[in-house]
């Protein structure tokens, strides 16, 4: 699929494409990593929450072993728009596939049988009661947990969920948008996950550049892990 201009740049792009979604949506969500990409993504549907008087639900799944300042950064995106977030910050066992062991293949994160192992206790905000949950079960993967979630807080309404992906990062991530997908009024920002949830991809076209450049020209708060990568040697990758 060839690139198409739109003669505006990613930024107005980006909030027409979060103001759009509000207009149309009933219930909204961000699903949030902590990472540089969904930060800069929560920071512009949060500023057009508050101009709307109107909570979105903020979806964080703490895997107990990230790093410190990953943590730091959500829990300051959390405190920052207490305002207008319905908050869902969990720190439920959940299954993952384990690629750092040939003997564990799979992973859960807060196992209760294992507590005197974990990493660090959760944050006072978390979800650590699976009862909060009602579809949450012993076992659960990621996979099924993350969509669930979404028709879980759906509630049988028109939802959409926010997620922070760019087509620049992978191949992978370019597919997700430019394949032949079910698309909501024909935005091709969007794509249906399960019944009545659409994931909406404001800033799909966004370079690594646009990014940093948000940051610096509007002073938002950021994950300050990637100024370690920075240190470390790390450069930015641009696709220009």
């Amino acid at each position: 699929m060839p690139k198409k201009s739109l003669e505006i740049n990613v930024l107005t792009a980006a909030k027409q494409r979060i103001e759009w979604t509000f207009d149309n949506f009933q219930k909204i969500y961000c699903s949030f990593s902590a990472g540089k990409d969904s930060g800069v993504m929560t920071h512009l549907v949060m500023e057009e929450a508050r101009k709307r008087a109107r909570k979105v639900g903020l979806f964080f799944l703490d895997w107990e072993c990230q790093f410190t300042l990953t943590i730091d950064f959500a829990r300051q995106i959390y405190n920052e728009y207490a305002d207008c977030i319905e908050p869902y910050w969990i720190a439920l066992p959940i299954k993952t596939w384990n690629a750092c062991s040939a003997y564990e293949p799979e992973w859960t994160s807060w196992d209760k049988s294992k507590k005197n192992l974990w990493v660090r206790q959760p944050e006072p905000i978390s979800i650590t009661e699976p009862s909060a949950i009602p579809f949450w079960y012993e076992g659960i993967m990621f996979e099924e947990f993350v969509p669930t979630f979404g028709q879980w807080y759906a509630q049988g309404e028109l939802c959409a969920c926010f997620v922070g992906i760019r087509a620049q990062e992978s191949l992978n991530r370019f597919r997700t948008l430019a394949r032949d997908k079910p698309m909501y009024e024909g935005k091709p920002f969007t794509t249906n996950t399960v019944e009545n949830v659409w994931n909406v991809y404001p800033i799909y076209d966004w370079d690594t550049s646009d990014i940093w450049k948000y940051h610096g020209k509007t002073g938002k708060s950021y994950n300050k892990l990637y100024d370690r990568m920075h240190q470390a040697g790390m450069i930015i990758v641009t696709g220009k």
